[in-house]
């Protein structure tokens, strides 16, 4: 959380500045560079927590971890899972619900995340006096804590770069600020602004628990606030980078260490510097960290936001501004804009690099210029805010850009955003940054948060994937990911339990979401559905969490016209102690948790609607369009579908939605992936029986390969199984499938799992599209070792019905 010298944040936002948007002139387009980057559907990644600061990491196996901050007075962080690659998240398991809080000490200030090689999680978690640190060897079931992770206290700010194996030969790189005057090393001096260090992780057991002593960066007592950290072997010399502004705002500088052995320095690093990457004494930054990323090449690449300013007000647009090194922070290029055609204020930039000069940057922006008076940037900048990404496959010529991407479908946020450049005066519900990772494929993997709903004061958790476009790495050259949905989406088999506290339940078959679809009937009724594992019996399990169960659909509804951006709206079957359901509609909530907020979802207006006592059974729940419309929605569309089933200690409309407070915390069972429902295209009915086989040959890397998948145990009993061999590059077998996901609007189903591959073991996805008019069926497969292969069939077939 940036500040101008010492504060803490004791509420994670509310501070909203309320005006009219404006809407700013266009301007002409740069040439595209670059092919048109593609994504599929947000996913709502918190659907109990917030989204405000998502950290977003993904492992060796293709897992991903988000975290969002609670609050200091609630000392409670959220921690986020997805098994599926992006397409459903849970809190992690050791979460204790309905509240979240993990088995690690208070904390509820900033959060960090890292995996390594070996795919164990770290979690830092900013308690002010000190970092709450912990490392998880399962994925987020169990975890071992420290309270105190550093030597020094107070801090601010944490951020980590992992090289290696902490546990075995590596390190993290942990950087954050010290405040004025910490113990146990007191600079008076600096009497209001901050230091930058590095700590080095302590090595074995005290991985990512333990850190040494700091080491101190920069010119003291001349540190604003520092972006994020990184390290790159270069020929055997291991070095650590943060990018950084000064306590002026006029500068952004890189500080650079060498990793030594803590027999040679007992920080563990040493030939430290800081170099200037640009001085502008008449613009100021801060909107608001500034951001880096290293290419495979070791070429680094800066981003950050600079607006100009004079006499103390800002006197004009907030643009992105960057600069790249081939030299390993040595010398830099002369800055450049980074054009943004149309976008006017941008801010919370943040890059993600691959291949040499290949680079996707990440950030939230808007065609509105700032309100002057009081010319105070994005802080008075009264717009409605959208995720884009732009991409260069070669940063270091300034042409090579493509036109921003509207990454998130719709705006994301309506207001202003409070950032340093405006003096911390805006609106912060969507905190101080977004972040992105590279997947597998080279593909962009976004954090980030949307904040229109009836409480838009609390953001909510997003995630979104690039599923097509060119690839930041070179040889995969465009990416293959899943089509973007819409009206239905139906999944295959799967457990559903109740984790908390490290324990998962029994399966509960009654709360196993198979499908989800939305249609219209007619012009004034949407029938939703819910596809159930076995609904013979709504009675809840023993170990189901709670008396009361929950089957519910819940989506966006973005407006041109609403204060707050838009409703969220939910309809819902509940039944008490396995007693007759009742039917319902709502919007969101929050109930407060120690002064931080957890979301809920009660119902306001009971509807009609009917359920089969079967296996699988389902839900159909018949919502009229004016119990959740909204006034002047930006389109007919109900983005990101999302199906899910909860537990809850009692019903959930029995606390009422009260000005965006109310509801029963609850603990979520298993979700269903997100889709869009388009009024203008027809809803497939639901397969109560998959069939999803696939045999066949295709062109692979080492000449014929051949394939082979079994996805529909319903049918033919055999087991569920994914195959494939292509000569000199993979020899590959499922072990375990963790999801399937239909589209039966596109033919097409995914499979994603982990495996062998030559005998060695690997996380999966597999993508089979049958055969369309014109269009042969065509296989992929993503290995995490690096294989990827996607190819229209020789031989065989694929049968999806």
């Amino acid at each position: 959380m940036p500040r101008r010298g010492w504060g803490s944040r004791l509420l994670m936002a509310g501070l909203l500045a309320a005006a009219t948007p404006s809407a700013g002139p266009g301007s002409g387009l740069q040439a595209m560079a670059a092919g048109d980057v593609t994504f599929g559907n947000p996913t709502i990644s918190g659907i109990q927590g917030t989204g405000f600061e998502q950290d977003i990491r993904i492992d060796s196996r293709g897992r991903i971890y988000t975290s969002a901050p609670g609050t200091l007075s609630s000392g409670t962080s959220y921690l986020y899972r997805s098994l599926d690659r992006g397409q459903t998240f849970k809190w992690v398991p050791a979460a204790v619900q309905p509240q979240g809080k993990l088995p690690t000490c208070a904390g509820g200030g900033d959060t960090e995340l890292a995996t390594d090689r070996a795919g164990n999680l770290y979690f830092n978690d900013l308690t002010l006096l000190n970092f709450s640190t912990a490392r998880s060897g399962d994925q987020g079931r169990t975890f071992l804590a420290s309270c105190a992770g550093v030597a020094v206290t107070p801090v601010d700010r944490q951020w980590y770069a992992v090289d290696g194996n902490p546990m075995d030969g590596g390190s993290i790189t942990l950087t954050f600020d010290l405040v004025p005057n910490p113990t146990p090393v007191p600079n008076p001096n600096c009497a209001v602004s901050n230091d930058l260090v590095f700590a080095r992780s302590l090595p074995g057991a005290a991985a990512g628990l333990e850190f040494a002593p700091v080491q101190v960066l920069a010119t003291r007592c001349d540190e604003g606030i520092m972006g994020n950290d990184e390290v790159f072997n270069y020929g055997g010399v291991t070095r650590a980078f943060v990018i950084h502004d000064n306590d002026a705002l006029n500068q952004i500088r890189m500080a650079r260490c060498d990793l030594v052995d803590f027999t040679a320095s007992a920080t563990g690093y040493a030939n430290c510097v800081d170099t200037p990457i640009s001085t502008f004494p008449n613009a100021r930054t801060g909107a608001n960290f500034p951001t880096l990323t290293i290419d495979r090449a070791g070429n680094l690449f800066a981003v950050w936001e600079q607006a100009p300013y004079a006499a103390g007000q800002v006197t004009g647009d907030t643009l992105l501004y960057y600069s790249w090194s081939k030299d390993q922070g040595n010398s830099w290029a002369s800055p450049q804009v980074l054009p943004t055609p149309g976008l006017f204020t941008n801010v919370f930039a943040w890059p993600a690099a691959g291949d040499a000069g290949r680079v996707d940057v990440a950030f939230y922006g808007t065609p509105v210029h700032q309100s002057c008076p009081p010319c105070q940037g994005p802080d008075s900048t009264n717009g409605d805010w959208s995720l884009y990404l732009a991409q260069s496959l070669n940063f270091m010529n300034p042409t090579a850009w493509g036109q921003p991407v509207l990454a998130g479908e719709h705006f994301v946020h309506r207001g202003t955003v409070q950032t340093l450049i405006g003096g911390q005066s805006g609106d912060r519900t969507l905190g101080d940054f977004l972040q992105m990772r590279i997947g597998a494929q080279g593909e962009a993997n976004i954090a980030y948060a949307d904040s229109n709903s009836d409480d838009e004061f609390v953001s909510q958790a997003a995630y979104i994937r690039q599923n097509g476009g060119p690839s930041v790495f070179s040889a995969v050259g465009t990416v293959n990911g899943i089509a973007e949905r819409f009206n239905s989406v139906q999944v295959g088999s799967h457990p559903a339990t109740f984790d908390t506290g490290g324990v998962s339940s029994t399966n509960q078959p009654n709360l196993t979401v198979l499908g989800s679809q939305v249609s219209m009937p007619n012009a004034t009724t949407y029938q939703i559905k819910m596809l159930v594992a076995d609904l013979t019996s709504l009675a809840p399990k023993p170990d189901a969490g709670g008396t009361v169960l929950v089957w519910n659909t819940q989506w966006k509804l973005p407006s041109s016209t609403d204060p707050n951006g838009g409703a969220y709206f939910h309809a819902y079957m509940e039944s008490v102690n396995g007693g007759a359901p009742t039917f319902w509609v709502g919007q969101n909530a929050l109930q407060l948790n120690g002064g931080g907020a957890t979301a809920t979802y009660p119902g306001s207006t009971q509807v009609t609607g009917s359920y089969t006592a079967a296996a699988p059974g389902m839900i159909t729940i018949t919502v009229p369009a004016s119990a959740v419309s909204e006034a002047n929605p930006v389109s007919s569309v109900l983005y990101s579908v999302t199906a899910s089933s909860m537990s809850l200690a009692a019903p959930a409309e029995s606390v009422p939605n009260l000005g965006g407070v109310g509801g029963v915390p609850f603990n979520l069972v298993d979700v269903a992936p997100a889709y869009d429902f388009n009024p203008t295209l027809p809803t497939p009915p639901f397969q109560t029986c998959h069939e999803g086989d696939g045999d066949g040959s295709f062109q692979g890397k080492g000449g014929s390969a051949s394939f082979h998948f079994d996805e529909d145990r319903c049918e033919d009993g055999d087991a569920e199984t994914v195959s494939e061999s292509d000569p000199g590059n993979a020899n590959f077998q499922s072990t375990q499938i963790t999801s399937v996901a239909f589209d039966d609007v596109a033919n097409t189903v995914t499979i994603a799992g982990s495996g062998t591959d030559n005998g060695n073991p690997v996380a999966f996805t597999m993508v089979g599209a049958a055969a369309s008019p014109g269009l042969p069926a065509t296989f992929t497969l993503i290995l995490t070792a690096g294989y990827i292969i996607r190819a229209p069939l020789l031989s065989g077939g694929i049968q999806l019905h």
